[in-house]
């Protein structure tokens, strides 16, 4: 489990559908947003406590194309610690639920044995969420369940409870913000041709726009009222969908015009599970070009194929060859299998173009797993994967080492930097993406820019958005968790630019 690290995380997704034939058949989750409905109840089932191990053996599905609804991911996550005791609780399905099957029946909260009574239940989208009567208690274990009498709309029900449990800490006051978008909010300085994602300009009309935000959102407050499209002062028709935790999209109804400038708003309505909203509105332009037609890929992983020794609490991750649409991101289409079973798991985003999957339990030691990635992804045009992508890989024994930062660029105290300097960061192994923590500021003001990895993870370079100022002086703060959660490696310091 990789729980304990998400509190200090600045980002941190199974549409199943099994046959006794090949990944090939398997259907996209859908997104498109539905409306809000609301229950309350004093919450006094008696409560069931366990882990959410479930392994499907698919021996035992019908050989007909069969869909069931399951948990994609949850925020808090499992074992999470330091959990803001002001915070909403959020479950992400794999494919729309019926509303009328998430209440406060099907969705309950415990503390210890006692049920925490006068919730509220919504279900918006793909995500149900439970919001506390009250704030809840400091320094406190909590568990969360959802029940097998949530079905999607043909009936099917989930296949088993799914239980998590997680520890609060204090209040969150913290305003959320939006800390990188696709197209990007300004283009970096200057062009580089290994960072397609920083730029603003020849963006491609058949695009969804992507807004990544600092922590978790309420989904219930990211639509299309808050995240907006307008050319000139003419609204763009469209829909707005949320991965249940950090990541909104835009999808216009039809192509955006070429060779013309468009003006996307996220709105102070936006705010986090804790209730803080965006302290001003966000609003950044871009220009449009040609459509795009080039089709997504799988360009490297981690663990290779036909790796050996990989340890068995890893998660393991694929990058792609360009932004990918992350409602297409999830565990229908990022599949791990030891044979015929079907592990369970998250998958987790890093908001551009990298997925992590997690077992929810360590791996087996000394044992071949497969994994697929569907043609179910698809780019931000929309445009899928031509063929899955499968590897496979033996286990070894437990990772246990700690990540350490072997090297950062600039260095700590460097002066003269130049205003156009990248900034990189070298870890001693393979770091998440997903749970990365990255920051640039000078005095209290937060630097946007992009990030990029190198093939193996172990670095990372940070692109600001816009040149530096001259003779300023920045501060740099970077915590990284490793592939088996070991971690964080961190380190801050300081460099001042060129006068």
């Amino acid at each position: 489990m990789k729980g304990l690290k998400s509190s200090f995380i600045l980002f941190s997704s199974i549409l199943l559908a099994i046959a006794l034939v090949a990944f090939s058949g398997c259907s996209k989750a859908s997104t498109t947003t539905s409306a809000i409905t609301t229950t309350t109840s004093a919450n006094t089932t008696s409560a069931i406590i366990s882990t959410p191990t479930t392994t499907v053996p698919v021996s035992t599905i019908p050989i007909q194309m069969v869909t069931y609804p399951l948990v994609n991911n949850t925020d808090p996550l499992y074992g999470d610690t330091e959990v803001p005791v002001n915070t909403l609780i959020t479950v992400t399905f794999s494919e729309p639920v019926t509303p009328s099957t998430v209440n406060t029946n099907t969705f309950t909260l415990w503390q210890g044995t006692t049920p925490v009574s006068g919730n509220e239940v919504a279900y918006y989208g793909n995500t149900a969420i439970l919001r506390p009567a009250s704030d809840l208690a400091k320094n406190t274990t909590y568990t969360a369940k959802i029940t097998t009498d949530v079905t999607d709309a043909s009936g099917n029900h989930l296949l088993s409870d799914y239980t998590w449990s997680f520890t609060t800490g204090t209040v969150d006051t913290v305003a959320p913000m939006v800390v990188s978008t696709i197209p990007a909010a300004v283009t970096v300085n200057p062009t580089d041709p290994d960072n397609p994602f920083g730029t603003s300009t020849n963006v491609p009309i058949n695009d969804a726009i992507t807004a990544y935000f600092s922590e978790g959102m309420d989904p219930s407050t990211i639509n299309t009222n808050t995240f907006t499209l307008m050319q000139g002062t003419t609204p763009v028709a469209g829909t707005v969908t949320f991965d249940g935790y950090e990541t909104a999209v835009f999808t216009p109804s039809a192509d955006l015009m070429p060779n013309t400038q468009y003006t996307a708003t996220i709105t102070t309505g936006a705010a986090c599970l804790g209730g803080n909203t965006l302290p001003q509105n966000f609003v950044w332009e871009f220009t449009t070009g040609p459509a795009q037609t080039t089709v997504p890929m799988v360009v490297s992983t981690i663990p290779d194929t036909a790796a050996s020794g990989v340890p068995i609490n890893s998660s393991i991750s694929a990058t792609f060859s360009e932004a990918i649409n992350p409602m297409t991101i999830n565990t229908s289409t990022f599949v791990v299998m030891q044979g015929t079973v079907v592990i369970p798991g998250t998958v987790s985003f890093n908001g551009v173009n990298m997925a992590v999957f997690d077992p929810t339990d360590d791996l087996s030691v000394n044992t071949t797993y497969t994994v697929t990635i569907t043609t179910g992804v698809t780019d931000l045009g929309g445009i899928p994967m031509s063929n899955n992508y499968t590897w496979s890989f033996m286990t070894g024994t437990a990772d246990t080492v700690l990540p350490m930062i072997s090297a950062v660029s600039p260095v700590s105290g460097a002066t003269g930097v130049s205003a156009n300097a990248a900034i990189s960061v070298t870890f001693s192994e393979a770091i998440d993406p997903t749970t990365l923590a990255f920051t640039l500021g000078q005095g209290n003001s937060m630097i946007m820019g992009t990030l990029t990895y190198s093939t193996d993870l172990t670095m990372v370079t940070f692109t600001p958005g816009t040149a530096l100022t001259a003779n300023t002086l920045y501060n740099v703060t970077v915590a990284g968790w490793d592939l088996a959660g070991n971690g964080p490696a961190t380190q801050t310091w300081s460099f001042t630019t060129s006068p």
